[in-house]
């Protein structure tokens, strides 16, 4: 009796394994699929410029992309080819924050505001890139 439990539990662990496996895949696939179409929509990078997959986090506009820094711009290209860019000089004000206009965040998000709006893009280090753009 002590053997069928057992054989059970693993049974239903493997299961619950392949499941996991399963449904991960597509979203890794569909994030690697978005940030190369992306990155396609770019120009070559330049030796000054800083790249990193990211997504925008906030608003109608809400998708995975990459964007990139460069020494004058900062570009969002999203997957499905729309690119966002914002100039450096437009930007007056940078932050990590997880209050979005319509949500909280349960992770920071990189907030960059122009006299036009505020986009929020979700990027792995919100307060590096908050650095950067200072």
């Amino acid at each position: 009796m002590l053997r069928v439990l057992i054989l059970l539990a693993l049974v239903g662990f493997a299961v619950y394994a392949v499941m996991r496996l399963v449904n991960q895949s597509p979203n890794a696939t569909a994030i690697r699929t978005s940030a190369r179409r992306a990155d396609q929509a770019l120009p070559p990078i330049d030796a000054g410029d800083f790249e990193q997959a990211a997504a925008i986090a906030a608003g109608p506009d809400k998708g995975l992309g990459v964007l990139r820094l460069t020494p004058s711009q900062l570009i969002f290209a999203s997957g499905s080819g729309r690119i966002v860019t914002i100039e450096r000089f437009d930007i007056t004000g940078v932050s990590a924050t997880t209050h979005l206009p319509d949500r909280e965040s349960a992770r920071p998000v990189l907030a960059v505001t122009t006299p036009e709006r505020s986009h929020y893009f979700a990027v792995d280090d919100p307060a590096a890139w908050e650095r950067r753009l200072l």
